[in-house]
C-alpha cells in the first residue's frame, strides 16, 4: 500500500530498514564487553526472557534482589539468585537485573530491554578502548545501585519478629508455608509462575509472568490483613 506523504514514507523506510536490520544477522551476535568491570563475552540474544550472567563474574558480597526461575531448552526449570549488575558493551551500557548461573553458555546473555542495541548492528573489536576507559568502568561498577522498593519495619509498625510471628499464626498462610519449605512451583496460566521463599525469616510471594516486568520475578511480603500494610513490590 503506498501512501502519498513523503514524511510517512520516510517513517514506512526507516521501520522496514529496521526490522531487516534485526533479521539479518550473520552468525551469532556476540561481542566483547565488561560487566561489574570484569572481562566477558555477551551474546545478544533476542529469544530468552532472562538477562543471565556467569556466577563467577559477580562478587560473592554483592546483594541479592530475589530468586528467578529460570527455563532450558529440555523444558527443566531452575530457581537462581538474581543480582543488579553493571554491563558495558556494544549492545548495552548500564545497570540490568539478572539471574546468576554457574556454567552458562555465554557469560551474559542480553535480551530484549529498554535501551537495548538490536543484534544486528556492526560490532567492532573495542578491546583497546575498553582497556583504556576500565578505570571509569570500575567507577562506575561501583556506584550505588538502587535497591529495590520495600518495607521498613517502621512503615509496618510492627518489629521483624512480630511480623514473623504473625505470619507463622495465620491459618491462610498454611500452604503457601508449606511451598516455601518444599520450593514448589506452582504454573498460573500458560506462561505464569508462583512460588514462596523466606528472605530473613520473613514469608515472600514471587511471581513471573512474561507480560509483567520485563520477564523479571516480582516479590511481595505477604501480611495479614489485621496489620494494615501495603505489600511492596
Amino acid at each position: 500500500m503506498q501512501t502519498a506523504n513523503p514524511r510517512k514514507r520516510r517513517r514506512l523506510r526507516s521501520y522496514v530498514r529496521s526490522l531487516s536490520l534485526g533479521c539479518d544477522v550473520t552468525g551469532v551476535p556476540v561481542a566483547p564487553g565488561r560487566v561489574n568491570g570484569e572481562k566477558c563475552t555477551v551474546l545478544r540474544d533476542s529469544g530468552c526472557s532472562t538477562v543471565t550472567v556467569k556466577r563467577g563474574l559477580v562478587a560473592t558480597t554483592e546483594p541479592q534482589t530475589g530468586i528467578q526461575i529460570v527455563s532450558f531448552a529440555d523444558r527443566s526449570t531452575k530457581r537462581v539468585p538474581t543480582t543488579i549488575v553493571f554491563l558495558d558493551c556494544p549492545y548495552y551500557t548500564g545497570s540490568v537485573e539478572a539471574a546468576l548461573l554457574d556454567e552458562p553458555l555465554y557469560d551474559v546473555i542480553l535480551i530484549n530491554i529498554n535501551g537495548v542495541k538490536c543484534p544486528g548492528i556492526q560490532v567492532h573489536d573495542q578491546t583497546n578502548s575498553q582497556d583504556a576507559a576500565a578505570v571509569e568502568t570500575r567507577a562506575a561498577s561501583q556506584r550505588e545501585v538502587k535497591k529495590l522498593k520495600t518495607p521498613k519495619e517502621s512503615d509496618l509498625g510492627l518489629s521483624r519478629d512480630k511480623l514473623k510471628a504473625l505470619k507463622q499464626e495465620d491459618p491462610t498462610l498454611e500452604q503457601a508455608r508449606k511451598n516455601a519449605e518444599t520450593d514448589d512451583v506452582i504454573h498460573t496460566g500458560r506462561d505464569n509462575h508462583c512460588w514462596y521463599s523466606y528472605q530473613k525469616g520473613v514469608l515472600v510471594r514471587h511471581f513471573k509472568s512474561p507480560r509483567l516486568n520485563m520477564g523479571m520475578s516480582l516479590s511481595r511480603w505477604l501480611c495479614q490483613p489485621v496489620c494494615g500494610v501495603k505489600s511492596c513490590s
